[in-house]
């Protein structure tokens, strides 16, 4: 019997194995390729596509930057942080779980220890009792420094598709000047508002595509795969404001306390750039659900048309002055401030007006009498005239502004089905017109502006990537909205009101400033129900030589009065005060005009130094100096005669006792020090007295002491 080689015996049953294993899987594997790629071909396809998608992938936002170029409005990235455990190698994975834990506990969630974390790790990976899970929340609103540190973390540093971590991100909208101008600069949740809603498109940029894939059909979870030939989104441009965060604080705080002082309803300030129309300051207050409080929740100044009362009276002087209808030492008799029109009687609030008859037309507008405004437009124009001349000046126009949601102006005439015989007299001291905020300073912009009505413009730049896509350029609604003669006549009635009118008490000795009161009633026609009223103000300052207008409305002040001189008016001032105090802008430059004549007193006497330190000195203040005839000496001293300064050659040192008086700290002791004597200094600025101490002889010694002042 022949033996068997035992070399065969193994092979025989490891071709054995292979064939009773390896060729069915085999097998298998065949029928299953040829089953998804030919006889169910489609099912498959279809199936897969379910778990790929192509999604819209949004772009970053745009920034939103005022006149200053600070932030108004930015995105800040936040992410949110998944871990999938299964995508490191084992060794990888298991050679770095004690460090990942460390790290995850001192960075990421203090709440667990080092090892709660490295169990958790191990578990995620480890656990046979649950299905195997991809998808593990690590943190929420994770900030972008915070995730640069994190993907450094060990296992995390191999990235997505070698280390599993899943980073998500979302963009949150941040003003970092908090509730400044916070209705004008909008929002983008919800309904878009503000600038954020009127440039939309180009701060939204344009979206990207990015291929998905679902790694969770129960949770729908979907992650970007590593595609990179889809579309990337093309960042949104940035918008420059003509906004000044300064002026709008300043307006902000004036009319919060004005607020909280009278208890209004709400309130609006608008500040102009007198020349170009833009808006330097928007701001808005009003109450709360429960009226307790107050913040910016609707754009009054914009999206408010009320009747504005006695501001409107400018209009009505322009009408007058314009057409020739009356000059400003004209007499008027005001009846004692009360007239019967039909079955309406008009009277001024006024006081004084009850002791008055006859007065100047400057007077009645100065003095804001209705009863004058009502009777010369009643009786100086017929049917449409008057109304048709007010229209002339814009007044029915809205302004174009870019915020959506600007009230409607409105100025009656006989085309509406309000108009009535004593329409003429009500239009005169402004009722039966509505204009907001806005609208009302845009026509008192165009007196302060020389009669150019300017378009009031919130925003001066489109940006992107610095490189500037659209420009926006001060826009000339009416290059004259009436003859030169009366707008300076409209000027000096302005400025009048301020001297001797119902602004008197807000006058001040800093700056010379313009504007008028206005105060009106609100709802009038009803029968029930507490009066309401509105205060106003509206200006511009210098009087002299204008750089801002301002607009202030608050409507139903409940305390403190509801006149617009003591309600509107107090805030224009705070806001004009502090504008004037803290913007050089708005002062005249001192050295304007031609340059003085300088005579002896007031040119640089007596000062010793060296000489080509008081020849670049003088040089640098502008006074002439004979080059040619400096002294050859390395100390001069300036020695001023009529309208001229000349420097001469000094030697202190060639003097026993020098004489250093005029000289800077640096220069006498230079000079002191190399003749031997010994400088003690007090003060600060120039040599103006010395002081010889005595040596133990009690004779003069060679210490000094230099007063410096």
């Amino acid at each position: 019997m022949s033996s068997v080689n035992f070399k065969d015996e193994v092979l025989i049953r490891i071709y054995a194995i292979l064939a009773l294993i390896v060729v069915p899987v085999a097998l298998a594997l065949v029928y299953r390729t040829v089953d998804i790629a030919v006889i169910n071909q489609a099912y498959y396809q279809e199936l897969g596509a379910k778990d790929f998608q192509t999604r819209e992938v949004t772009a970053e936002r745009g920034n939103i930057f005022s006149r200053n170029n600070n932030l108004l409005a930015t995105s800040v990235p936040y992410f949110s942080l998944h871990f999938d455990p299964f995508v490191a190698p084992p060794k990888a994975y298991y050679d770095n779980v004690d460090s990942l834990a460390v790290l995850l506990s001192l960075h990421v969630n203090n709440n667990f220890t080092p090892g709660v974390w490295r169990d958790s790790l191990t578990n995620m990976r480890d656990s046979f009792s649950k299905p195997a899970k991809h998808y593990y929340k690590l943190a929420e609103s994770v900030s972008y420094r915070e995730l640069q540190q994190i993907k450094r973390f060990p296992i995390f540093n191999r990235g997505q598709y070698g280390g599993g971590l899943i980073i998500t991100k979302r963009d949150e909208r941040k003003r970092p000047f908090g509730w400044l101008a916070r209705r004008t600069i909008g929002k983008v949740d919800g309904n878009k508002v503000g600038i954020e809603e009127f440039y939309d498109e180009e701060l939204a940029g344009k979206s990207g595509k990015a291929e998905m894939f679902r790694i969770d059909r129960d949770l729908d979870l979907w992650l970007p795969t590593n595609n990179l030939t889809i579309v990337e989104p093309t960042a949104g441009a940035d918008v420059y404001t003509t906004i000044d965060v300064n002026i709008q604080d300043i307006a902000e705080n004036a009319l919060y306390r004005a607020a909280r002082k009278h208890r209004p309803d709400w309130g609006a300030a608008i500040v102009m750039d007198v020349k170009t129309g833009a808006i330097r300051a928007i701001a808005n207050l009003g109450k709360n659900e429960d009226r307790t409080k107050y913040y910016e929740h609707f754009n009054y100044a914009i999206g408010n048309a009320t009747e504005p009362g006695s501001t409107f009276k400018l209009a009505t002087m322009m009408a007058l002055l314009e057409d020739n209808k009356v000059s400003l030492d004209d007499e008027i008799d005001i009846e004692n401030g009360k007239k019967e029109f039909y079955d309406q009687t008009i009277t001024d609030s006024n006081p004084l007006s009850k002791r008055w008859n006859n007065i100047t037309i400057r007077q009645a507008f100065e003095q804001s009498s209705n009863v004058a405004m009502a009777k010369l437009a009643d009786s100086l124009y017929k049917d449409n005239e008057f109304a048709a001349k007010l229209q002339s000046f814009h007044l029915n126009e809205m302004t174009g502004l870019e915020l959506t949601g600007e009230g409607m102006p409105f100025v009656n005439d006989t085309s509406s089905g309000y108009w009535s015989g004593i329409s003429n007299a009500w239009l005169a001291f402004g009722y039966e017109s509505k204009l907001t905020p806005l609208q009302m300073l845009t026509f008192f912009n165009s007196v302060a502006n020389n009669g150019k009505m300017m378009k009031p413009y919130l925003v001066e730049e489109v940006r992107r990537d610095g490189k500037v896509l659209t420009d926006f350029r001060p826009t000339v609604l009416d290059p004259q909205i009436a003859r030169q003669r009366t707008i300076e006549q409209l000027q000096q009635l302005l400025e009048g009101v301020v001297e001797r009118g119902t602004a008197k008490k807000l006058k001040t000795d800093q700056y010379r400033f313009a504007g008028k009161t206005g105060t009106s009633q609100q709802g009038y026609g009803k029968r029930r129900g507490k009066k309401q009223h509105q205060a106003s103000f509206a200006g511009y300052f210098p009087a002299d030589n204008p750089k801002y207008s301002v607009v202030v409305v608050i409507f139903n002040p409940t305390q403190g009065g509801y006149y617009g001189g003591e309600v509107a008016g107090p805030v224009f001032r705070e806001i004009a005060d502090n504008i004037y105090n803290s913007m050089i802008e708005v002062h005249e430059p001192l050295n304007q005009g031609p340059r003085p004549v300088l005579y002896a007193g007031q040119l640089p006497d007596r000062d010793a130094g060296h000489l080509g330190e008081i020849a670049d000195v003088l040089s640098y203040v502008n006074v002439d100096i004979d080059l040619d005839s400096l002294p050859t000496t390395e100390l001069a001293v300036v020695d001023a005669a009529d309208e001229r300064v000349d420097i001469k050659p000094w030697n202190p040192l060639a003097q026993k006792w020098p004489n250093v008086r005029g000289m800077r700290l640096r220069d006498a002791i230079y000079v002191l020090e190399n003749g031997g004597y010994i400088v003690h200094p007090k003060g600060v600025g120039r040599v103006v007295d010395q002081q010889w101490h005595k040596d133990g002889r009690g004779q003069r010694g060679k210490d000094v002491t230099l007063i410096l002042n």
